[in-house]
């Protein structure tokens, strides 16, 4: 008995003594510093969600894999010119840099190239080109601001119709703003843009169908009206009984237009 007890006590001795190793251990450092990472650039988002966790750590591992291939590709550029590596560096360190006086004081002689008449007339295409590129944007900037304040015009105008007030026209213009211009401009439109725009195609489709519908109601309505009234009209037929011709009375009109108006 004495033995046995003898060999339990290094046992709990190095069991204790790996407990306390565990404690004073940080757990998981690692984890900790990326959870910290994950509450600076996700504040809404729950770390300890794995789904949300893991799709956060896609997102990010693809855009980092978006930035490397763009790097490379940049990369190979400058290899390619490194002269324009060079200019860049020093515009980096020189945001007031003159790009033609810098290629100057590199050796790059621009009015030597400018004597090849086809290449001075490439140049001149191409600012010709933009020059004319800035004067459409411009007018069609323009056009955007006009056509903006006419929209907002039809809105205040719908005010009374609907009963709306300021801030409600407010939210109005806001909405459409941020959930279906902004979007659309750049080429997006969000799930709930296209839900509403069925929506309200269904709906216009729906009040159609209603009209053509009451149209042919209306008419066939009209119809059995004239019907009914020439039933009435109707001479007798000649009676089976006597096979005698029962002559139809005339009808006294006060009028000659009358009854003229169903037709």
């Amino acid at each position: 008995m004495a033995e046995r007890e003898k060999n339990k006590q290094p046992q709990a001795e190095a069991s204790a003594a790996m407990a306390d190793m565990q404690a004073e251990a940080p757990a998981t450092p690692n984890r900790d510093r990326y959870k910290a990472m994950f509450a600076e650039d996700y504040p809404d988002d729950d770390f300890e969600d794995k789904e949300t966790r893991y799709g956060k750590m896609i997102e990010d591992r693809e855009r980092y894999n978006q930035y490397r291939k763009s790097g490379r590709a940049l990369s190979e550029t400058f290899d390619k010119h490194r002269w324009l590596a060079a200019m860049l560096q020093d515009l980096r360190e020189n945001e007031d840099l003159d790009p033609i006086t810098w290629m100057a004081q590199n050796g790059i002689d621009i009015n030597e190239a400018l004597q090849d008449e086809e290449y001075a007339k490439q140049i001149s295409d191409k600012i010709a080109d933009f020059q004319k590129k800035q004067v459409e944007g411009e007018k069609a900037e323009a056009e955007k601001l006009d056509n903006l304040q006419k929209s907002a015009d039809t809105l205040n105008g719908l005010k009374e119709e609907f009963g709306l007030s300021d801030e409600d026209c407010s939210r109005l213009w806001e909405s459409f703003m941020k959930n279906i211009l902004v979007p659309a401009d750049n080429g997006l439109v969000e799930e709930d843009t296209w839900r509403m725009l069925i929506k309200a195609q269904n709906y216009d489709a729906d009040v159609k169908t209603a009209r053509e519908e009451g149209a042919r109601n209306a008419g066939n309505a009209k119809i059995t009206n004239r019907l009914r009234k020439s039933q009435t009209n109707t001479p007798p037929t000649l009676n089976q009984g006597t096979a005698q011709r029962v002559t139809a009375q005339p009808q006294q009109r006060s009028s000659f237009w009358e009854g003229m108006e169903d037709y």
